[in-house]
């Protein structure tokens, strides 16, 4: 090995020299000109910044030869390429000193720019010799590329602008406190000439305040040009505010015409409502920590725990009660799993021991307790209930469990597919693929329809079959004459025990193995089918809880006769038989004939709107060639239910007497009864001789089980009894329009004038002597005195009354309706 170094070391000597000489000729095939910047000149030579289309330029590239250091460029070849430039003539200068690397520049004289992109391309190489050409490529940044102008259809007619609308709002003499209320008035004032249609004013509190009366959006009048509209809003403080900066947002939506056509237009603002905060106390958190257990709980060990609860927080836990839960594998021996602790201050702690067990094969390392702590604290001012639940991890012993052997099911290997009417022997075998041993391992098997189980018994007792082991069962089976399908079966259940590391442990392993089987060819007859052609169930839909005849027709599609057939009614959960039977028979029908059955039958009260369905079976029997076979059909049918209008208003209360040009309310309190919701619920005024906000009013839909009010507000115009109907209109369950009518009469009255004492004293000093003057002016005065307490009493008469009115509104509200 010594002697073969040198030889060795010349090979290394003349593979470096062979790579040495190839380098250099890799390094030229790469290209060896390098663009390193050029400038853009005019004719006088002046520097340009922009190049236009049309424009005419003189460009210098400035290049660097890495490849060569020969200063000789008279044979150097420089061809300009297409590119975005026309025209120029190119000339060489050497800008390099010798010795130094080759650098020149190339000038193109009277180039023209095209307007299309911003290349410039040059081919630059030595004459004669083809391999040193090499394509260069600059980016003149100083090209402007050429856009054609677009020209832009002409602009149709302008529209109008949207209307602007100023928002105003009554203040408040002072900030709201904790379940105060206030009625704010809202003006909206149209600051352009267009009309405002069909406006309507919605509101949204924060969440410190409500809108009394349950409606937040309100119908306005129009509002022409230059005019305005007004709303009063009554709102509410929440019990606990959390903030004193309170808000209404008020968004005015409308439609206008902008000279084109109808354009809905909107308007915002937001209105300040000061409210008196209450800080709400957060609430406590409760640390739960357990002591530590000296070595992890292995199966059927006991343990004690000592739980801790710890207040964290500022204020005091009240009645605290612990509910612990252990996880599966652990169970309580205390007599309860709920404990009442005392009261918990700040900072403090309290404590309950509990004994726990682990029972059974424990499944998992780490078991738990887990806690659910209920307490009530005071939040500013007012006591709250709150839960802490939390889990405290108990480390655990874990059994592995032996899992559930699988077992394999083979036959023996049959010659030919059996055939109709012939007997074969097959041999079953069951293999144990698990890790523990079968004990006492019993078989049933099932043979598919057209097979026969020859041997006296169909379930077989084996013996135990260890891991790895088979056990075996011989069976013979006849094939039936009329064969079903070419695929039969043996279908097997295999029942053991097994031991699971910890216990004996049932166990079914089911599966099954396929018999292959020649078919007798022969024609097959179609099966007769039973349809319902038409049903009735009354003129139109059935109310819940009524009486309907059904009557179906049905008929035999089939080509030959059915006989023996059980025609079977089942209403389901929303229909039921009216003193008849669900079960009806029929002797023969003939093919293509038909029968019709009528079956009274009744909805149930609390049946569900909408198509609900009736199930009707059809069993028969037919004769396919010299065999009798049975048949079923099953069709279902749909009957429309709806929920009976019990949808009660009641007559509004009108007052004796109405003030011309003050409001009267009248209400009308409603109950839906009924179990279906009503839409499209409308309240209209009909009448002349009074003034209202909305003579007709759109109040949505009215869910079951709720009542409430509809409000109007009427004022009288002129003097006199005024004939009004109150129109209240309604979809019920059924989709019908249910219209109720209230007439109501009312009696209005000029309001009574005041009275002016000073001119009846002006003439009674101008017309009596002093003495007369003196008892006229204490006439005068008793006078006055009396007066004045009649109208105070008749003031104060007036404010209960409206008082009273508003009273009985929020009154009547129940809890889970509201005002329409």
């Amino acid at each position: 090995m010594k002697r073969n170094r040198p030889k060795q070391g010349l090979v290394l000597l003349v593979l470096l020299a062979m790579l040495a000489a190839l380098l250099p000729a890799a390094v030229a095939a790469e290209g060896t000109l390098f663009v390193t910047g050029y400038t853009v000149t005019n004719s006088s030579g002046s520097s340009v910044s922009s190049i236009s289309r049309g424009s005419t330029v003189d460009i210098t590239v400035s290049l660097k030869d890495t490849g060569s250091s020969s200063g000789d460029l008279s044979t150097l070849d420089v061809t300009k390429l297409e590119d975005s430039f026309t025209g120029g003539t190119a000339s060489v200068q050497k800008t390099s000193e010798d010795g130094r690397p080759l650098t020149y520049a190339v000038k193109l004289s009277g180039l023209q720019y095209k307007g299309v992109g911003q290349s410039l391309k040059l081919q630059v190489g030595t004459a004669g010799a083809p391999d040193s050409y090499q394509t260069l490529e600059v980016t003149i940044t100083e090209a402007v590329v050429y856009e054609k102008p677009q020209i832009l259809p002409d602009s149709p007619a302008e529209a109008a602008p949207a209307p602007m609308v100023l928002i105003r709002y009554s203040e408040l003499n002072k900030p709201l406190e904790a379940g105060q209320e206030a009625t704010l008035t809202v003006t909206f004032q149209n600051l352009s000439n267009l009309r405002l249609k069909s406006p309507i004013a919605t509101f949204t509190p924060t969440d410190g305040l409500s809108i009394v009366g349950g409606a937040s959006s309100f119908s306005l009048d129009d509002i022409g040009g230059q005019k305005t509209g007004t709303v009063k809003v009554k709102v509410k403080a929440a019990s606990v505010i959390s903030s004193p900066a309170q808000s209404l947002g008020v968004e005015l939506k409308f439609n206008y015409f902008n000279n084109i056509a109808q354009t809905q237009g909107s308007a915002t603002e937001k209105i300040p409502v000061p409210a008196l905060a209450r800080e709400s106390v957060p609430q406590p958190v409760v640390l739960v920590t357990r002591t530590p257990l000296a070595q992890p709980i292995a199966s059927g060990e006991s343990a004690e725990v000592t739980i801790r609860f710890q207040n964290t927080s500022t204020t005091k836990l009240v009645n605290p009660v612990v509910s612990v839960t252990p996880s599966d594998s652990l169970m309580l021996l205390n007599d309860t799993a709920t404990f009442l602790l005392g009261d918990i201050d700040p900072g403090r702690d309290a404590a309950v021991t509990v004994r726990i067990k682990a029972v059974g094969a424990v499944s998992s390392n780490t078991q738990s307790l887990s806690t659910e702590l209920k307490y009530s604290y005071d939040n500013g001012g007012v006591l709250t209930q709150a839960t802490a639940s939390d889990r405290l991890l108990i480390p655990a012993v874990a059994k592995q469990a032996v899992p559930q052997p699988v077992v394999l099911l083979t036959r023996s290997e049959l010659n030919r597919p059996i055939s109709p009417g012939e007997s074969m022997d097959v041999t079953l075998f069951f293999q144990n693929a698990g890790s523990t041993k079968l004990v006492a391992p019993s078989v049933t098997v099932s043979p598919s329809d057209s097979l026969v189980l020859l041997n006296p018994t169909s379930t077989f007792l084996l013996g135990d079959i260890a891991p790895g082991d088979t056990a075996s069962v011989a069976l013979q089976i006849k094939a039936a004459k009329d064969l079903s399908s070419a695929t039969q079966s043996l279908s097997t259940e295999l029942k053991y025990s097994y031991d699971n590391g910890e216990t004996m442990t049932q166990a079914t392993s089911s599966d099954k193995v396929n018999i292959s089987a020649n078919l007798t060819a022969k024609g097959d007859t179609p099966s007769p089918n039973i349809v319902i052609r038409k049903y009735t169930y009354g003129e139109s839909s059935v109310a819940a809880g009524s009486k309907f005849p059904l009557s179906f027709a049905f008929e035999n599609t089939g080509t030959i006769g059915i006989e023996n057939i059980v025609v079977t009614v089942d209403g389901g959960e929303n229909f039921t038989m009216d003193g008849s039977t669900n079960t009806f028979y029929y002797k023969a029908l003939p093919a293509g004939g038909a029968q019709t059955q009528e079956v009274p039958m009744r909805s149930v009260p609390a049946a569900k709107s909408g198509a609900q369905s009736i199930s009707v079976s059809f069993k028969y029997e037919y004769m396919d060639g010299e065999k009798r076979t049975q048949a079923t059909s099953d069709i279902k049918i749909s009957v429309p239910i709806y929920q009976p209008d019990r949808f009660q208003i009641t007559a509004p209360t009108v007052p004796e007497s109405v003030n011309v040009g003050e409001e009267a309310e009248l209400l009308l309190p409603y109950v839906n009864k009924g179990k279906d919701d009503l839409a499209n619920l409308e309240a209209t005024v009909v009448g002349d001789g009074v003034d209202t906000p909305a003579r007709t009013q759109y109040l949505g839909n009215i869910t079951a089980g709720t009542n409430g009010n509809i409000g109007f507000a009427l004022s009288p115009v002129s003097e006199g009894d005024i004939e009004l109907v109150l129109k209240i209109s309604y979809e019920d369950a059924d989709q019908q329009v249910q219209t109720r009518e209230f007439p109501v009469t009312l009696h209005a009255v000029e309001p009574p004038p005041p009275v002016d004492f000073d001119d009846m004293d002006a003439q009674s000093d101008a017309a009596s002597p002093p003495w007369l003057l003196l008892a006229g002016g204490a006439g005068a005065l008793v006078l006055a005195v009396g007066g004045f307490l009649l109208m105070r009493r008749w003031r104060a008469r007036r404010a209960e009354s409206d008082t009273g009115a508003w009273d009985d509104w929020e009154d009547d509200k129940p809890e889970g309706g509201g005002n329409a």
